[in-house]
């Protein structure tokens, strides 16, 4: 019997094409979805990124641009541009995956079709480390915030920094630091990491290491 071809919309906060997390989604959810792909950050002159820059005092959100490079940018100040991207999207794919760990409820009210990963990561880190020691990695400018949005589900919780968008020696050195300190579990707590990173952080620091971006793949094999 034909399936037909289910389309899932990644949407990014930066620019598209994902390069470095779309062939993990592509290479775990098959051929029986088509990704297409939008960012917020889509078709702006480099004068034009400047105004989503972060405020003075505001907490950065980190993203990526369709040359590979990291770029920081405002919550706020990106939210209108998010949401029309979505809203473009949702003319073409059955489902939306927001490419964050973070949550935007402004965003979920104004498209239907979103699906946001932090949902879904809850869940499984508190199945996961509610009785074990849970390193996370993630980006320098989200470490602050971490230990207390990840409280009421890693109740045992060790950070360390490393960006997906820098050099993967600096990731695996997280990793090493962590398991050093007697973490048990790992997280990479960015939807920029990949299959790639989860292997390398793995293998180097000896631990059990969970993704945002494949755990988000895995369970979203079940709903599209």
């Amino acid at each position: 019997m034909h399936t037909a071809i289910r389309r899932l919309g990644l949407l990014a906060l930066g620019e598209t094409p994902r390069d470095d997390v779309s062939p993990t989604f592509r290479s775990i959810l098959g051929r029986s979805v088509q990704i297409l792909e939008a960012g917020a950050l889509d078709g702006l002159s480099a004068d034009e990124l400047k105004e989503f820059m972060p405020r003075e005092g505001e907490a950065p959100l980190e993203t990526r641009l369709r040359s590979g490079t990291a770029i920081e940018i405002s919550r706020q100040a990106i939210l209108p541009r998010l949401i029309a991207t979505a809203a473009q999207l949702s003319n073409h794919c059955d489902s939306i995956l927001l490419l964050c760990s973070g949550e935007f409820p402004a965003l979920a009210n104004a498209c239907p079709k979103l699906i946001q990963p932090i949902h879904i990561l809850r869940g499984a880190i508190g199945a996961i480390a509610r009785q074990r020691v849970l390193g996370l990695i993630g980006p320098a400018s989200d470490l602050e915030e971490a230990p207390a949005q990840w409280a009421p589900y890693a109740p045992h919780l060790l950070c360390a920094a490393a960006s997906p968008y820098g050099p993967m020696d600096l990731a695996e050195a997280a990793g090493r630091d962590l398991a050093g300190r007697r973490a048990q579990v790992i997280y990479l707590d960015c939807m920029g990491f990949n299959e790639e990173h989860r292997l390398a952080i793995s293998r180097s620091a000896g631990l059990p290491v969970m993704s945002a971006t494949t755990l988000t793949a895995r369970v979203l094999c079940e709903m599209v």
